[in-house]
């Protein structure tokens, strides 16, 4: 009996699983979820929201200053410096290109409290770039990057948070020439986030 529930039970994961795969509308009633939608980590929607409603992006400079960074002697220590500093640029940037929304996009700082306006704003919570080596002769994610945000999605009028999420992405330099530098996978994980939030907002 508890085999047949079991197997029940797998099977309901299963379709699950297949269906939101296959296509399957996220959920967007308040709640939070776990590997909701387009594969995002985790997301607190506090406020459902329409898309439509809304003709601009304002992009906050992103908190870098909770990344931990390595001893100044290591050698990547320079290389995760920049990375930081540019975070905000590869993640525009991949933002642009991924967002199906008709919206316009800028980056400001303070955001202003405009109405039909949305605020993305955040925290990089982690950044390490890996091993190149363990990218080049180990494969199968070895020494791949990584970063973690931690944002929020917020009404510019009301300052109301609409959803909180945390997301989390690796690169591993895949079809990069020698594996990709250091900097390059860690942008491309900023580059995957970034995209990860435009699946966000064109999910509502």
């Amino acid at each position: 009996m508890k085999r047949h529930i079991l197997l029940l039970c797998s099977l309901l994961v299963f379709a699950a699983v297949t269906a939101q795969a296959s296509g399957g509308k996220a959920p967007t009633a308040p709640g939070t979820y776990k590997t909701w939608g387009p594969d995002i980590d985790e997301i607190e929607i506090v406020k459902t929201f329409r898309i439509a409603d809304y003709d601009r992006i304002v992009i906050q400079h992103f908190d870098t200053s909770k990344a931990p960074l390595p001893d100044q002697s290591a050698r990547w220590y320079g290389t995760l410096k920049i990375a930081l500093a540019s975070y905000d640029e590869a993640f525009i940037e991949a933002f642009r290109k991924e967002l199906k929304a008709k919206v316009a996009i800028q980056q400001a700082d303070p955001a202003p409290a405009t109405p039909k306006t949305l605020i993305i704003r955040g925290t990089v919570v982690a950044m390490d770039p890996g091993t190149r080596a363990g990218r080049m002769y180990a494969g199968f994610g070895a020494g791949a990057a990584s970063s973690k945000l931690s944002g929020e999605i917020v009404d510019a009028a009301s300052g109301e948070v609409l959803i909180r999420f945390t997301q989390a992405r690796r690169s591993a330099g895949t079809w990069k020439l020698s594996a990709g530098s250091d900097l390059e996978v860690m942008r491309d994980t900023v580059h995957a986030t970034a995209q990860d939030v435009a699946h966000i907002l064109d999910s509502f």
